[in-house]
């Protein structure tokens, strides 16, 4: 009678712990799908009050690495920005592509210069304004509603 209780318990702790695991499994799923939501991705309709739609430049922010990546026009890209009290926004130099566009080398240096002298990053009802220190309108974009 003694082993039939040890057994019994035994399997009982046995299967708590697997569904632990099993929730804990669960948890770690979820949390790993939320940090793919962290990404937004906004295609950009003006830069310095021009607009750019038709060009199909967008950035990706990318929260969880506060990375902001994306094409510029003529080439991909990607830096590091920071974010103090969820508006004041700060740009790192862009990495980019190597690629020349001679109808698109305006374009591209006006949307760099764009980002890097953006002070503050606005986003409402899927809309992103960037500022600069003067509280001018430097880029806006709308939000994506396709997949990353």
């Amino acid at each position: 009678m003694k082993y039939l209780t040890v057994i019994l318990v035994s399997l009982i702790l046995s299967n708590t712990t697997t569904c632990n695991k099993k929730n804990e499994t669960i948890a770690q799923k979820q949390e790993k799908a939320d940090q793919v939501d962290q990404k937004s991705k906004f295609y950009i309709t003006t830069v310095n009050g021009k607009d750019v739609s038709n060009e199909k430049l967008y950035i990706i922010f990318d929260e969880q690495k506060s990375i902001a990546s994306g094409y510029s026009g003529c080439n991909g890209f990607s830096c590091k920005y920071t974010i103090k009290n969820d508006s004041i926004v700060s740009f790192g130099y862009a990495k980019a592509t190597k690629v020349y566009c001679e109808k698109k080398q305006e374009l591209e240096n006006n949307f760099f210069k764009a980002l890097i002298e953006s002070k503050t990053k606005i986003i409402q009802n899927n809309t992103l304004v960037l500022k600069n220190s003067e509280d001018q309108e430097l880029i806006s974009g709308v939000l994506s509603t396709d997949q990353h």
